[in-house]
Formats: C-alpha cells, structure tokens, sequence
C-alpha cells in the first residue's frame, strides 16, 4: 500500500473482460443459483474459475445451530472457535490462517474491528441471512488488506431472492428464546425487503471452574436486530437502493469472581447505490457506505472501542464481445478509531486501484485481477491473481489458481500504549491450489490442493523492557487437501459432505498453529418424507494446542458432535421445526478455560403465508 495524501478521496474505476457465462448470469439474477464473491460479478455457480461455498437461508434452518461460525462449521467450511456461549467472541480459521486474515462483508459492505482486526462473526443474526458465501484461498486483489485466508460474503433478506412473508417463534435449552419476521416483495418498480430479530438466551457459564477470575453463574445474551433494503428500479437498466443493517447486543461474561460483567456491542451498516448501463455493454456502480463496530466493557471501569469505516467504490463493467468483460477503478475506505484506551493515531485512509479481465474461450475459463493499495500509513501494496478451469468434458473440469495477498497491521498492533509499533510492514501471502470437479448421477464431487505461506506475520515478543511488542518476525505456511460432496442419494435423501486435511505450521518451528487441526469435517444429510423432513449433522475437528509451542499442558482433544433435526410442513403455510445438537453431550474444548455448550434443543413454529 502506498501513502496517500489528505486530499478529497476520488473513487476507483474498474474495468473486467468476461465470459459469455457472466453475460448470463447478468441476465438471470433472478436466479438462485449465482455468485458474486468470486469475481465481484454476478456469475453462475457452475462458471465460477475460482470455487464458492454457498449455503442458502433452508440450510441455514435445518442446521438449527446459533451463530454463523457454527453454521460454518457444521458444514465443514471452516474451524471455529468462541469464547463461551452465544454472542461470544467468534473466531473463523480459512485455510488455517488467522481469524483476522478474513474479509467480513454484509451486503458487499466491509464490517468488522479495526482495533484487533477480526470480523464480527457473534453479531449477525441466522434469521435475517439469505445466504452465505464463502470464498477461500487469498484474495486480496478484490478487496484488499486481510483477505488472506479469505472472504465471507453475508447476504440479507432481499425481495429478488426471498419473496414473502416469513414469522418464525423459537424457544429452547437455557432459556432460549426468539421470535422473527421479514417481508419481502416487489410493488411496481420499487423493492422492499424487511427483517427483525429479537433474541434472549440465559446461555452457560463462559469460563471453567479453575479459570482465572471465573464467575460461577449464566452469562447471557440479548440482541436485537434488523434489516431493510428499498431499491428503485428506474427503467434501462438503472436502479437506486439503500440497505441498512443493525444488530444491538448485550453479553454477560467473566473476568472477576465476585461481579457481573457486560459487553455491549453495536455492529451498524448503511449503504446507497446507483446501478446501470452507461454506454451499450459498459454497466456501472456507485456506491457509499458506512460501518460501526462498537464494543464496550462494564466492568470496574468502563472501556470503548469503536470503528467506524467509511467506504466508497465505482466498479464499471465493460462486456467486449460474447466472451470478454473487463472491469477497472477505484475503492476509497477510512477506518477511524475511537476509544478509552490512547491510541497514538486513531485514522487512516486507503485508496484502491484495480483491473480484472475474465475471458472464454469454448472450455477454457480464465481470471485475472491486480490491484494496488494505497494507505496512509505504509507504502503501495500491489497484489494479484491468476486463474483458469478447463471443462474436459461436461462432467469433468480441471482448475487452478495462485495469488498473492496482504494484511495491514491494526491500531493495536501499530499505536496500542505500551506496546504499539508503528515500525510494523504488512503481513505478505502466496497461495497456490489445484483443483478438479466432477459431476456423478446427480453429485457434485470436487477435490482442491492448496499451498500457502505467509511471511511477515505479526507476533508479539517480550522486550528487554519488559515490554511486549508486535514485530514482523513471523512465517507460515500450510498445505492440504479438501475435498467436498453433495447432491442427491436416491429420490428422498440429500448429503452435503466436506473434509479438509492440512498442515497448517509456523513455519520456523514447525508446529501447529494455534487453536488449528489437521483435520476436519462436516456432514449434513436429510432425509424427506412426504410433509416431514428429518436429518442429521456430523462435525469433526482433529485435536489443537491452545499454545504455539505444543506443550502437553496445551493440548486440546478432537471431537466429533452429532446433532438431529426435523421439520413438520401441517399445511402450506405452517410448519414445525426442532434440532438437538450435540446429541451425545459431548465434553469439549475450543479455547482452553472457556466452557462449550452440551446438548442443547429448540423447536420453532414458523409461518410463512402465500402473498
């Protein structure tokens, strides 16, 4: 990233060359079955170079589970970690690399900490998501800084994708209980897609008994939430929109014996747009968004850390023939820090230019993207990628990929008082994978290698002072294989299947990576009986040390958690839905003196009337 001066931020033009797939897709987005995330273009699943996870809101449903990085898990996307209960602190591992070398967007718009640089995961309610995507391996030369190990992609309730009427009352184990609803629908030329969410649950103790500061009693959590999304369509082509988000939280955990502790958080998006063709084949977008992440601590004393991030991009798109599309321009962010604690500088702005070219040619696909950073408070930083599929025949394609990628310090790496250094470089990436796709009966197979080494990386070391200091001294690396299933098993049955086997290692000592497996795994199967549906989820997480040194002391067991769910449709418009999860009451470990929950069920009813 290169500095840049003070002046009036000017916005990025993009220009991309496409394929007639991405024509398209352009075409049939009233379609479920497109992607953006893989190439910030609407794109069909099946031409998509670079391979993207999606799981749909029915998924999300049936997984029955709380937070969006146990839905991850649960299908084996990631490995996830959180510090107790429901509305804890999430952290998500793509690829084994960092939980804050990865991109966080809510409706395309970039949410998340700039304090210790890790998305907020705890804060997004299932219920107003219409679907997830989930793009790994790096990604920086789409969206810039900490797209490392990288992007997830949540989408809301929108009136293209989600028409209806939808009132769903939930209650469960541990005083769990909550109660939603959303409309979704088009009047005329206007869109109009609502949502709202209110959630209360007593949850479990956070920490274990012999942890320091342990609370013996529930440390529970409320949120309320909410979405709304208004587009105007105002003939050829053109559109304008606003979208806003906002999820308000309250936390109760432990870091005092004989006190109730609290968080209260706010995780806050607003955009506006304008969408539409410009010249025959060139289609533009404006857009302008701000972001809140807002934490504070009750506890003895009262401490805030607030990010605001303001966002600014134009992304053209120019179609060259039937197999061509270009797309070039710029991206504007300021990220500003406001909090209790003294930071030494508390802004900083990136400026973004980019270019991506996506090309057919009869069974060959190919993408290029290079981009250029420019923050204030570093030198430019340019990334790039490169990547191609060859449909060998209608059931069988080839892949492959290699980029590169970056990280930024954050405001606690660069100006935290007594241990901030502003001496800090970006954390600097390389990713490589292979990977080949399949298609039997009605199953899509695939299998993907990967090979990443990050250098640079951010560890914090004791000082002759005393002190404690991040400096640029770390590297590593990882390799592995994934391999995924899913599709139908006979005319009733449905399987979705992931694995993942990895090394993920520093690469100066070779040992595991902190809180990271070399194996994991998720199963979901279902099962449909004329008006019932019944099912089955199967994660399995490898064991971890909760250390980077593997002492004895630190190590965590693998564990594997079933869960089973059903859903009764008693008419067209009522129907009743229950999970357990962990059906075993199964005793584990993610963060070492942090509780995990034991077996758990809620049931829902959920309306959902035919407009």
């Amino acid at each position: 990233m290169s500095v840049f001066s003070s002046k009036r931020p000017r916005l990025a033009l993009v220009l991309l060359l496409n394929a007639p797939a991405f024509a398209l897709a352009q075409t049939s987005t009233d379609s479920t079955d497109y992607v953006v995330t893989a190439s910030r273009s609407p794109q069909a699943v099946t031409a998509a170079v670079r391979p993207v996870q999606v799981i749909t809101a029915q998924d999300i449903r049936q997984a029955g589970v709380s937070t969006v990085s146990d839905v991850l898990r649960s299908f084996g996307l990631v490995e996830s970690t959180s510090t107790g209960g429901m509305g804890t602190t999430s952290s998500v591992f793509i690829r084994g690399s960092n939980a804050n070398h990865t991109v966080l967007l809510v409706d395309g718009v970039r949410l998340g900490s700039a304090t210790n640089g890790q998305p907020t995961l705890e804060a997004l309610p299932l219920s107003l998501i219409e679907r997830i995507e989930v793009l790994p391996g790096s990604a920086s030369s789409l969206y810039g800084s900490d797209a490392i190990g990288g992007v997830i992609q949540i989408f809301t309730k929108s009136a293209q994708r989600s028409p209806g009427v939808s009132v769903a009352l939930t209650t469960g184990s541990q005083g769990t209980r909550q109660a939603s609803a959303s409309y979704a629908a088009r009047h005329g030329n206007t869109d109009i897609a609502v949502g709202a969410s209110r959630l209360h649950t007593d949850s479990i103790d956070a920490t274990t008994a012999d942890a320091r500061g342990h609370n013996p009693d529930q440390d529970g959590f409320d949120s309320t939430s909410g979405s709304l999304k208004l587009t105007q369509h105002l003939g050829g082509g053109h559109q304008v929109g606003v979208q806003v988000f906002s999820s308000l939280g309250e936390h109760h955990y432990d870091s005092r014996s004989d006190a109730d502790d609290v968080i209260h958080s706010r995780a806050q998006t607003v955009a506006a747009h304008w969408r539409g063709p410009l010249v025959a084949g060139l289609n533009s977008e404006l857009r302008i968004a701000r972001a809140w992440d807002r934490s504070s601590n009750h506890t003895a004393s009262v401490s805030k850390f607030d990010t605001v991030q303001d966002q600014a991009s134009w992304i053209n798109r120019l179609n060259v023939g039937d197999s061509h599309q270009l797309i070039a321009g710029l991206e504007w962010l300021k990220q500003s820090v406001d909090s209790t604690t003294d930071y030494s500088a508390t802004d900083r702005h990136i400026r973004a230019v980019m270019l991506g070219w996506r090309a057919n040619y009869g069974d060959l696909s190919l993408q290029a993207d290079v981009r250029r950073d420019d923050n204030s408070q570093f030198d430019a930083h340019t990334t790039g990628q490169l990547a191609a599929a060859w449909q060998v025949m209608p059931s069988w394609r080839l892949r492959a990929a290699l980029g590169t990628a970056f990280k930024a310090p954050t405001f606690n790496d660069l100006y935290y008082p007594w241990g901030g250094n502003p001496s800090l470089q970006p954390e600097k990436a390389r990713n490589v994978e292979w990977g080949s796709d399949w298609k039997l009966g009605g199953l899509d197979l695939g299998a993907t290698l990967f090979r990443s080494n990050i250098t640079n990386l951010i560890a914090w070391q004791a000082q002759p002072s005393g002190n404690w200091m991040p400096v640029n001294v770390g590297e590593a690396r990882n390799q592995g294989v994934n391999l995924s299933a899913g599709g139908p098993l006979g005319s009733a049955t449905r399987a979705r299947f992931n694995l993942t086997v990895q090394r993920p290692e520093n690469a100066d000592t070779d040992f595991l990576l902190q809180r990271r497996a070399r194996q994991f795994a998720g199963l979901h199967l279902t099962h449909t009986l004329g008006s019932f549906s019944l099912g089955t989820d199967v994660s399995y997480v490898g064991h971890r040390f909760d250390s980077t040194t593997e002492t004895a002391s630190s190590r965590m067991g693998g564990y594997t958690l079933f869960a089973l769910f059903g859903s009764w449709q008693i008419t067209p418009d009522w129907a009743l839905e229950g999970r357990i999860n962990n059906v075993t009451d199964k005793d584990y470990t993610q963060v070492m003196g942090y509780t995990t929950p034991g077996r758990q069920a809620q049931i829902t009813l959920r309306w959902t009337p035919a407009l």
